[in-house]
């Protein structure tokens, strides 16, 4: 036993505390120049020194100089709208530069002009036709005029019936037929030329509000759509709708004239809105 516990005495143990070394040396006499050395806890307190100074360092950077200012989100609401504002005068003042340099530019084209050019510039100037001021007192007769535009165009609400209109798809009353006159932008109504016993449909959806006789002209259909718009069809010979009846666009509502002894038919198509008469040109695509 007094062995053993000797033997235990005697081992030596090979364990070091790790060590770091940091030498400069010359590299053409490869001497050591400068040696630092290090333990585990100084590395460690090292290397936290030397990170405390680069983040101090980093921030006396952004505090005190104006590399702050490209920070984002720095810049206050005030100082934002002032940046703004002054890129918006610079660019003006480039404006106004560039608007200067041309004018300076074209001053120097025409000075630069012979004598015999300038004369003929003059010249035409003094016989162009001088604009009239719009400055001066209107005539008795402009006045008198626009007086009676303002009569005429008091109550006119044909103005607001393409805006009414936008959106809508008109449908052609008679499908393959002709008109009796060519485009009138005067028109009030359109004479629609079709063979006997051609349909005749509604250009739009709605609701039928009168279905009446004409005496020798046959039925005539009122037909009321949305946004305003009222359709009349005349010259029907036979009804397929009745009043307070729901119809879709290019709906049958009648059958023209169906007498084996004519060759043609007319029917009489009219487009009103709140009570104006429109040109039915304007709307329908009759072709």
């Amino acid at each position: 036993m007094t062995i053993s516990k000797k033997n235990k005495k005697s081992r030596h143990s090979f364990k070091t505390p790790s060590r770091f070394r940091l030498s400069f040396i010359n590299e053409n006499t490869f001497n050591t120049i400068w040696t630092i050395r290090f333990s585990r806890i100084r590395v460690v307190i090292a290397v936290i020194i030397i990170l405390t100074a680069i983040t101090s360092m980093v921030s006396m950077l952004i505090l005190f100089t104006p590399v702050r200012t490209l920070l984002p989100g720095y810049l206050k609401e005030s100082q934002r709208q002032q940046v703004i504002a002054t890129s918006i005068r610079v660019d003006s003042l480039l404006t106004h530069t560039e608007l200067n340099s041309s004018y300076i530019a074209n001053l120097q084209r025409i000075l630069n002009m012979p004598g015999d050019t300038i004369e003929l510039i003059k010249t035409m100037a003094a016989d162009s036709i001088q604009e009239i001021d719009s400055l001066l007192p209107a005539s008795e007769r402009e006045k008198q005029f626009v007086r009676q535009f303002d009569e005429q165009e008091r109550f006119n609400i044909k103005v607001l019936s393409p805006i009414a209109a936008e959106g809508l798809d008109f449908f052609p009353p008679v499908a393959g037929a002709y008109t009796t006159s060519p485009r009138d932008p005067q028109a009030i109504s359109v004479t629609i030329i079709c063979a006997p016993k051609t349909p005749v449909t509604s250009v739009l959806s709605g609701t039928v509000i009168d279905c009446h006789k004409v005496l020798g002209n046959g039925y005539t259909v009122i037909i009321q759509h949305s946004n305003g718009f009222i359709s009349k069809y005349s010259g029907i010979a036979t009804l397929l709708v009745n009043t307070g009846e729901k119809i879709e666009t290019g709906t049958p509502i009648g059958i023209s004239g169906n007498n084996s002894e004519e060759k043609a038919t007319q029917v009489v198509f009219e487009l009103w809105h709140k009570g104006t008469p429109l040109n039915p040109w304007d709307y329908i695509p009759f072709f």
